[in-house]
């Protein structure tokens, strides 16, 4: 943590986080995760907080989900909002949930980088319906993605979503993001400037 400057109020601490984010099945949890053990950073991806509570509310249908994903968002805003520094956030964030974040971030002096992952459509939806089929926890199962089209029309919304800071675009058709020593710098400058 670095102080900044004073005013009459408090010390400004300017916290770091970094926001994962971008189209389904594109490997966001598994970069996240990278970054945790790289980097000894907290990771707090809204999938995960959704299969939590979702393993003690038992969700019955979409719009159901639908609720716990507001829920997930936040208890994510909350804990943006205890001044944690050095922290990932990783989710298919929508537009609103951006907007909301980055008002967080300015209000309580974040200092932001943003990767936005992206890859083509059939390959995100083939490793999607792959995903599916291997034991996914059952609230990500709350929607029918098989349809390329249905799922296209989704991750449109998610790739042009309003994402801030500094704003870093991956490609993911392959995995090899996972180990680009490029990013990792990028990273590393962004965490000790």
């Amino acid at each position: 943590m670095m102080v900044v400057w004073y005013n009459k109020k408090r010390w400004l601490i300017m916290r770091k986080i970094i926001l994962v984010g971008g189209v389904l099945a594109a490997g966001k949890s598994t970069y996240a995760n990278i970054l945790k053990e790289r980097f000894n950073l907290t990771v707090i991806t809204k999938d995960r907080l959704k299969e939590i509570l979702g393993d003690n509310i038992h969700v019955k249908n979409r719009e159901e989900n639908k609720k716990l994903s507001v829920i997930c968002f936040n208890l994510l805003k909350y804990l943006l909002e205890c001044n944690m520094t050095n922290i990932v956030l990783e989710s298919n964030f929508k537009d609103y949930e951006l907007i909301e974040l980055k008002k967080i971030c300015k209000e309580l002096n974040y200092d932001v980088l943003s990767f936005v992952f992206d890859g083509e459509n059939e390959i995100m939806h083939q490793r999607f319906i792959k995903r599916l089929e291997n034991n996914r926890h059952y609230v990500h199962k709350s929607q029918d993605f098989t349809n390329i089209n249905d799922f296209i029309t989704v991750i449109d919304h998610l790739r042009y979503a309003p994402y801030f800071g500094e704003v870093v675009k991956v490609n993911c058709n392959d995995f090899s993001y996972q180990v680009d020593e490029l990013l990792f710098k990028k990273i590393e400058e962004f965490l000790n400037k």
